[in-house]
């Protein structure tokens, strides 16, 4: 595609984007505050991670993950000392 023909393209597009929101009034819309009160929710320096903020949910999904991974582990140490002692056979 030559120089002219993406110049062509672009005049024909010419659309004016605006960087700022306009607003049509002063209230504020219903989502905006439900997600500040989310926020304020996530933000409280209560000294928990914000991946426990959530709720008793988090907390026990956390706890699945933590149970599975030590888990895992234990079978990793498991195999790694099955394949360094090997049985012997009679």
């Amino acid at each position: 595609m030559s120089y002219k023909n993406v110049a062509r393209l672009v005049l024909q597009n010419n659309r004016q984007f605006s960087r700022t929101a306009t607003a049509s009034s002063g209230e504020v819309a219903e989502g905006y505050k439900q997600l500040k009160h989310i926020q304020e929710k996530f933000q409280k320096p209560d000294g928990k991670p914000v991946f426990l903020k959530g709720g008793p949910m988090d907390n026990a999904l956390f706890s699945v993950t933590m149970a599975l991974s030590l888990l895992g582990l234990a079978g990793i140490g498991k195999l790694f000392y099955e394949l360094s002692y090997p049985k012997k056979e009679d």
